[in-house]
């Protein structure tokens, strides 16, 4: 995983940024609406409109996590490799 992460950095698809709390949080609060309209749509019976929004709060959520750490991705599958590096490899 971290050799993916770092061809990312090499790329430009992963970028070292400056710590911005502010973006942190818009991120963590662009996750939390997206989860509060999951809730409203699986209570509704749209399932795949369920599936849809549970994703972009994840996304949300997890671009969060990366942007405390100092980073920023060019794309979804680079945010993938970033996270398994920073959060679930150190984790181990």
């Amino acid at each position: 995983m971290k050799y993916q992460f770092e061809r990312c950095k090499e790329k430009g698809k992963i970028l070292k940024i400056q710590i911005d709390y502010e973006l942190v949080k818009k991120e963590l609060d662009e996750a939390d609406i997206d989860l509060k309209s999951t809730q409203k749509s699986l209570e509704e019976g749209n399932y795949k409109w369920t599936i849809v929004q549970s994703y972009y709060s994840m996304f949300h959520a997890f671009r969060g996590l990366l942007f405390s750490r100092g980073f920023r991705e060019k794309s979804h599958i680079y945010l993938k490799h970033a996270i398994e590096v920073l959060f679930v490899e150190m984790a181990l």
